[in-house]
């Protein structure tokens, strides 16, 4: 798929030089189109990003992402083992909701559900998963920023907080943040990411950043499935 460009303003990110970015503007699935690129060979710090989806993966089933929505993926190439990748989610949401904090209007309600959800007034706003292909890791961000599709139960941006912000300035202040939360995760470990998001409400988490072992297990099984999908 040859890489498009980006003609809509709402669309355009400044994005960290250490990133290699690839705007599509429609792709099947962001996650599959990141997998295919990394068997391919494609290099860590592909960011991969999209106006519109024609099948969304989501938690429960495949989902039409249409324009105005965030669609995002990274690729990283580990140096570290494999049993620590389902720790990359937590670290993502965190620079997710971090980022969607930065956009949001002073006192709007926001919160993370574990393990991987994005919470606006309640209602699922984004989220995290991650795929695996052989030694790459494909972390994915999905962010409702414009009104999402009649009917759905989810949030948006725009319709549910009043921001005034677009994809690709959510894309901009994501892509900042995974890497300031990569960075802290390598220098402080897992406790002090599941810190900072159990003060915006993420449950199993000790007041010290620990988990326990259930959640632990919990978080390996719930990534593993995604990773794998």
């Amino acid at each position: 798929m040859t890489p498009d460009t980006v003609t809509d303003p709402r669309l355009r990110a400044e994005l960290p030089a250490v990133y290699e970015p690839l705007f599509l503007d429609e792709v099947d699935n962001i996650g599959a189109e990141a997998a295919r690129r990394a068997a391919a060979g494609a290099d860590e710090g592909l960011l991969l990003w999209a106006r519109s989806q024609t099948a969304g993966r989501g938690q429960h089933a495949d989902w039409a992402a249409p324009p105005g929505g965030l669609y995002s993926a990274v690729l990283l190439r580990p140096d570290f083992d494999r049993e620590q990748w389902p720790e990359i989610g937590l670290v993502a949401l965190l620079a997710l909701g971090t980022a969607v904090a930065e956009l949001l209007p002073p006192l709007t309600g926001l919160d993370y559900r574990w393990p991987n959800d994005l919470l606006l007034n309640g209602h699922k706003v984004g989220g995290i998963a991650l795929r695996a292909q052989a030694d790459a890791l494909i972390v994915i961000a999905q962010l409702n920023v414009a009104p999402p599709v009649e009917g759905w139960d989810y949030a948006s941006l725009i319709e549910d907080a009043a921001a005034e912000t677009t994809p690709g300035a959510a894309l901009t202040h994501y892509a900042r943040h995974l890497l300031d939360s990569l960075q802290r995760w390598h220098d402080a470990g897992l406790s002090a990411i599941t810190a900072s998001l159990r003060a915006r409400g993420l449950g199993g988490i000790a007041d010290d950043g620990g988990i326990s072992a259930e959640a632990r297990d919990e978080l390996t099984r719930f990534f593993l499935e995604s990773m794998h999908d």
